[in-house]
């Protein structure tokens, strides 16, 4: 069974843009952007910790006998 081609309108209509589709792609990205920049926060807190912690043992380095202290538990997964 053949089925009859399609018309120009036809065709016309079907590629005609979806203003529905443009916003469902910018809330998605509004959302990526959000995560992105909470990722950003999370990662500019641990470089701020890694330059106390790397302070903090360049000096105790002076000191051979010192224990570098260790922050407790564990760190932030990022994903």
């Amino acid at each position: 069974m053949t089925t009859p081609p399609l018309e120009p309108h036809e065709i016309d209509a079907l590629l005609r843009p979806d203003p529905r589709t443009v916003t469902a792609d910018l809330l998605v990205l509004r959302d990526a952007l959000q995560r992105m920049g909470n990722a950003f926060e999370r990662l500019a807190a641990a470089v701020v910790d890694l330059q106390r912690l790397a302070a903090e043992a360049e000096r105790l380095d002076r000191r051979s006998d010192a224990e570098v202290p260790r922050p407790p538990g564990l760190p932030p997964r990022v994903d």
